[in-house]
């Protein structure tokens, strides 16, 4: 029954956000995805158009590395979001076993990348990374592993010589759509892994807001214990935390008033007063009990 439920919020959703988009949007998304289109990198780094998930995966042929807008239905459920954005990097492989990517936007820690029905590897890297200094990546440099043997991309004509008698690919990422449509993520950190920690960055656009702050099981319900972070640039407001696997309840105080994570489609009640906050209210649900990669 709750699948059915799901199945059917998932269908709804995904039209309201198709009708949400320009006839001239919703145009290049029919059949408008092949190698050729994304010969050109620079009309792609002006346009971002959006593409299908299955659009991606019969890709015939590597193309140069571009931002793109994704929607993707299948993996709603992990990212919370239809809409996800990222740099698109893709290698021909058809003879290969395994190729994954490593650069300077994972510590050069190698993500392995996903074989399509052609032989074509390819991997969306969420344009998110942060450096040392917490400030955004915009150079991506990185090098393919193929079968155990490391290698520039032939697709990206910006090849640099490391000095050490290699070469390494760089991509300049130029400008970032920034989404509205947000929700928590999980964060990768191997460290809170062993020690049963999950890092959970829970964001939301709030360009108008003042402050924002998170109440919830996991501070009981205090809402000068945990506030977000504005990126006065984006709008976005962040906070992140390390929580042991579970469910907690959870709610937003935007300028004083209480709110849904608006992009969280999975809500509970909690069935206690705590404080001045009426928890008996709907709250948003954050479950780390299944939590998936999506790239």
């Amino acid at each position: 029954m709750a699948l059915k439920k799901y199945k059917r919020f998932v269908i709804i959703s995904f039209i309201i956000v198709s009708l949400g988009i320009s006839g001239e949007d919703m145009l290049e998304w029919i059949g408008g995805y092949s190698s050729e289109t994304l010969g050109n990198p620079e009309n792609i780094q002006k346009n971002h158009k959006v593409y299908y998930y299955w659009q991606i995966n019969s890709l015939k042929k590597a193309v140069s590395p571009r931002y793109i807008r994704l929607v993707d239905v299948n993996h709603y459920k992990a990212s919370g979001s239809f809409m996800n954005k990222g740099i698109l990097f893709t290698y021909n492989g058809l003879k290969n076993t395994q190729v994954s990517i490593c650069g300077n936007f994972t510590a050069w820690k190698c993500k392995p990348m996903i074989r399509n029905l052609y032989g074509v590897y390819y991997i969306v890297i969420p344009a998110n990374y942060k450096d040392r200094n917490n400030e955004p990546i915009l150079s991506y440099q990185y090098k393919f592993n193929i079968d155990g043997l490391f290698d520039y991309d032939p697709e990206n004509y910006n090849v640099i010589d490391d000095g050490k008698g290699s070469f390494y690919s760089e991509y300049a990422l130029e400008k970032v759509d920034v989404s509205k449509q947000i929700t928590y993520r999980i964060v990768e950190n191997e460290e809170n892994l062993d020690l049963g920690l999950k890092t959970v960055e829970f964001r939301i656009y709030k360009p108008e807001a003042t402050t924002i702050s998170l109440v919830g099981d996991f501070n009981q319900w205090n809402p000068e214990h945990d506030y977000l972070v504005k990126d006065y640039n984006t709008g976005i407001f962040t906070l992140t935390k390390k929580l042991r696997e579970g469910k907690y309840l959870y709610n937003y105080i935007v300028d004083g008033k209480k709110e849904l994570d608006t992009y969280n489609p999975n809500t509970g009640y909690y069935e206690e007063f705590v404080d001045e906050f009426e928890t008996n209210d709907l709250s948003s649900l954050l479950n780390l009990e299944e939590v998936k990669e999506i790239f």
